[in-house]
């Protein structure tokens, strides 16, 4: 078999994703399956993942060997989850309400865009997370915590010494400015200084009346 043939695109996505495949043919609780191929999930995932061929097994004999895997999960008390990625037609009618009574089901079709395959995969697959611009600047990094050097960081490090209303006044500022309504640095300081104001005045109120 070579990753030309639909099954095994789907085969070869799984093993990138950390899963184990299982010998071929299948065994388990003393019975045997013949499927394209079965994968478990380890780590971010327990799954029992079974890859369905339509067009190589036909749609009865795939429905048939899935729900012979489901019983005989059930019969060893099982608790991993059935996942069945279905390559080739789709199941319609009856043998897809057979195959979604025992587990969840992903049609992936003839698996020819890697792109596609990975999108209907993904609710298998471990989620990765885009590097950030700063990532070797990221607060919480390493024995200290950092900040990138740049003006906006600067601004809401003096933020934090004058209390939260400023530091959520000036992100906000950051916002519009990101979004192109600039305000000039005039403007921040001001807001700033009339926040601080009023709420001295407001302590003193309260200082006051105690």
């Amino acid at each position: 078999m070579t990753a030309a043939i639909p099954a095994e695109r789907v085969a070869a996505v799984l093993k990138d994703a950390g899963y184990r495949r299982l010998d071929s043919p299948l065994e388990i609780a003393g019975l045997v399956f013949d499927v394209a191929a079965a994968f478990v999930g380890v780590g971010h995932c327990a799954d029992l993942v079974i890859v369905g061929d339509m067009a190589a097994n036909g749609e009865r004999k795939v429905v048939q060997q899935i729900e012979g895997i489901a019983r005989a999960l059930d019969v060893m008390r099982s608790q991993r989850p059935l996942t069945s990625i279905i390559v080739g037609p789709r199941p319609v009618g009856k043998n897809l309400q057979a195959l979604s009574q025992v587990g969840r089901i992903l049609a992936v079709e003839e698996a020819a865009d890697p792109r596609d395959l990975l999108d209907k995969l993904s609710i298998l697959l471990p989620l990765k997370l885009p590097k950030t611009l700063f990532s070797e600047h990221d607060i919480g990094v390493g024995e200290a915590k950092i900040i990138p050097g740049t003006d906006e960081a600067a601004r809401f490090l003096e933020a934090s010494n004058l209390g939260e209303d400023v530091v959520r006044t000036r992100f906000h500022d950051a916002l519009r400015r990101a979004l192109g309504e600039e305000d000039d640095d005039l403007q921040l300081v001001e807001s700033d200084r009339e926040t601080v104001a009023d709420e001295r005045q407001l302590d003193d109120e309260r200082d006051v009346e105690a």
